[in-house]
């Protein structure tokens, strides 16, 4: 039904839209009457990507590089998918 996605520390627009847009495409559709939270915070040369599900909690850190690159995300998630 809803998913929130909030960015921390210093972003440049092109990269905080390419992220989020990433992160989105690779969610989808989030349950009806849920609320998916996913944090992104950037410290310096690599950043924490939180996602949280009603059942779930994920985290890992990227370099911030290889997150712009948009290979990153989609591996992590599709390797644990989200429920």
């Amino acid at each position: 039904m809803s998913l929130e996605i909030q960015f921390g520390g210093m972003w440049d627009c092109t990269t905080e839209t390419h992220v989020e847009r990433t992160l989105r495409e690779c969610v989808g559709e989030v349950p009806d009457y849920e609320e998916w939270k996913v944090s992104v915070t950037c410290y310096g040369t690599y950043c924490v990507v939180l996602v949280k599900t009603p059942r779930q909690t994920c985290r890992k850190v990227f370099p911030l590089q290889g997150l712009a690159s948009g290979e990153a995300i989609p591996a992590w998630l599709n390797g644990y998918p989200l429920k």
